[in-house]
Order: C-alpha cells, then structure tokens, then sequence
C-alpha cells in the first residue's frame, strides 16, 4: 500500500479526535515567543504514528486516532504523593 495513505490516514485519526475531544480545533498560536502547535501537532504526530503502525489504512486510523494520548501517558507526571 502506499505510505502517503498511511500517513494521511493516521493524520485523519488525529484530526477526528481532536474534534471529539473538546468540539473544537486549537488553532497555532504564539505564546510568550513561543509557537503552540494546536491541532497541527497533533496531526503530525498522528500522520507518524499511522506510518509505522501497520501495513493497514483502518489500523493507521485507530493508531493517529490513540497516538497523542499513548504519548502523555508516556510522559512523566508529578507523583500524587511524596514517597518517603
């Protein structure tokens, strides 16, 4: 299969779930000097996670649909509580 549909695929997925989400789209925008992304973030990192996923363009969907949260559970979170 060709990878642009992979990719196109996965960036879809990105895109779908970001509108379920909060029913709306995060538009880029620039805070303190520093460029947000939004939703295009999103999108790239779902067009990359649909490219390696799989050989399958359904399979490529679900993986930019799940990509950006498989990512901030991956990221380190403050603990609840201090481990003594």
């Amino acid at each position: 299969m060709n990878q642009i549909y992979l990719v196109l695929a996965g960036a879809i997925g990105a895109f779908i779930k970001d509108i379920l989400e909060d029913n709306t789209l995060v538009l880029p925008k620039k805070i303190d000097g520093k460029w947000s992304l939004g939703f295009l973030g999103g999108i790239c990192i779902g067009g990359f996670v649909g490219y390696v996923a799989d050989q399958n363009p359904l399979t490529a969907l679900l993986a930019g649909f799940a990509g950006m949260s498989a990512i901030k559970n991956l990221l380190y979170k403050k603990p609840a509580c201090k481990v003594v």
